[in-house]
């Protein structure tokens, strides 16, 4: 499963990866950012969870001319969410060989918005409050949390 963690000021990658208990290279991966990026305070990444096997998500390597539109209308997907999953901003641009986050076949996920309530979230993902509960470690409602609902 995947996280969207909110950047710091004087955040690093490393300090992150550190933080977390993650790879570094992993994150700049996941990430679509060299290792030594910079980044500003507020900023948006995408955090792997730990574990073996990840029932929910999967990587898309970008080909040439792919474009987040087309890659969300093949799978299905809305393409805000999609960039919001893999922690991009709309005028971001996407590269060949970069990986993006995919959700699995029966997997539905949002990532909250501003002023989001729990009825927001089930009418999203078309599932009960006590499903999403049930598959969800915690739910705060903040801005920009991945919630995930498989059937």
């Amino acid at each position: 499963m995947y996280k969207i963690y909110q950047v710091q000021g004087g955040d690093t990658l490393a300090s992150i990866a550190e933080k977390l208990g993650v790879d570094t290279e992993e994150l700049a991966r996941l990430n679509g950012l060299m290792v030594g990026a910079v980044l500003s305070g507020g900023d948006y990444i995408v955090i792997p969870s730990k574990g073996n096997e990840n029932s929910y998500f999967r990587y898309y390597k970008v080909k040439k001319g792919d474009t987040v539109y087309g890659i969300a209308r093949e799978y299905n997907l809305d393409p805000t969410q999609l960039l919001r999953l893999n922690g991009l901003g709309e005028n971001d641009v996407i590269y060949p060989d970069q990986e993006l986050v995919l959700p699995n076949n029966g997997v539905f996920f949002y990532v909250t918005g501003m002023d989001d309530t729990l009825k927001d979230v089930t009418n999203k993902l078309g599932a009960s409050a006590n499903d999403i509960s049930n598959q969800n470690d915690v739910i705060y409602l903040t801005t920009d949390q991945l919630i995930v609902y498989k059937k």
